[in-house]
């Protein structure tokens, strides 16, 4: 699975995936993509921002989207579990 979660103007992405060797067992990992960071990051990782947030963050704007599909839905529930003490579904 590889799901496009936020484009910058400027090029960048932030994508929820699954087809990155840093993601096992089907769990996905959050892999920004532009010109001030590349990263892939779990969901208590900080994303260097103003105001830092966290890569969980991100993931729960997205999921709060009414567009969702039952499958990034999943998906984003797979990858918040990672993190038992954040924010969750």
């Amino acid at each position: 699975m590889d799901d496009l979660i936020l484009p910058d103007q400027e090029g960048g992405t932030a994508r929820l995936t699954t087809d990155t060797p840093a993601s096992s067992y089907g769990i996905p990992v959050l892999v920004i993509d532009a010109d001030d960071i590349q990263a892939e990051l779990g969901p208590a990782d900080i994303v260097p921002s103003s105001p830092p947030i966290t890569a969980a963050d991100i993931v729960i704007t997205w999921d709060s989207q009414p567009d969702r599909s039952e499958e990034e839905r999943a998906a984003a529930d797979r990858y918040l579990r990672q993190w038992p003490d954040g924010p969750q579904l």
